[in-house]
């Protein structure tokens, strides 16, 4: 039986937010992908007076004028008439504030061509303020992609509290020391681990022919 977690992702942002804020942490903005772009979160944070910058999905209800959204005449973002790499004023639903949205268009490693969606209360943001503010984002997504992959975070096969604990804080821990070798040899984690796993298979090839050619010299006595 899986434990389940009795506060949700939005209810930790929220809860850090504010415990940055009591403790004077200075910071300005507050980055995160689409799963953290509700109203409600969006509403949480212009209270405090903080700017967020995230991402929407192409589905999220908007309109481009305050009579529409006093109309109540929302669109899909998607067929909004929204230009290409140039701020525009929005309303989403259920925001009583407008926001600003950032039509990013980006050309991917198999050159195929992407766009995404970014949004701020910051109504004064520009397109190179986007891009900059929200690439420093990317530092996360590395640190919580090679804490799955290089060190198994999500591989537990505890399943009580404290063991899961346990199994958490021994991931992060091994995070660390992986940092620790990054800056020694200048290698990143992923190509540590390809090294490594290199070495071993020539160690372990070298064993096999010892062992192959002790056998054949047994077999042939």
């Amino acid at each position: 039986m899986k434990r389940r977690s009795p506060v949700t992702k939005n209810e930790m942002m929220q809860e850090m937010i504010k415990r940055h804020i009591q403790n004077q942490v200075k910071f300005k903005y507050i980055l995160a992908d689409s799963w953290y772009s509700s109203a409600e979160n969006m509403r949480f944070i212009e209270k405090r007076k903080k700017v967020f910058i995230f991402e929407l999905k192409e589905n999220r209800l908007a309109a481009d004028s305050e009579s529409k959204r006093d109309q109540g005449a929302f669109g899909r973002l998607e067929l909004l008439k929204i230009s290409e790499e140039k701020p525009v004023k929005v309303w989403i639903k259920d925001l009583k504030f407008p926001v600003i949205v950032f039509k990013q268009v980006f050309t991917n490693k198999d050159g195929t061509s992407g766009q995404r969606f970014l949004v701020s209360n910051d109504l004064t943001l520009t397109d190179e303020q986007f891009r900059t503010l929200y690439k420093k984002r990317w530092s996360v997504e590395e640190y919580h992609k090679s804490l799955k992959q290089n060190a198994s975070i999500g591989n537990s096969p505890a399943h009580t509290e404290r063991t899961q604990g346990n199994h958490v804080f021994a991931a992060i821990f091994a995070y660390a020391k992986l940092e620790m070798l990054k800056q020694a040899t200048s290698l990143n984690h992923f190509a540590m681990k390809t090294k490594i796993y290199m070495a071993s298979m020539m160690t372990a090839r070298a064993a096999f022919q010892e062992l192959w050619k002790n056998t054949h010299k047994l077999a042939f006595a």
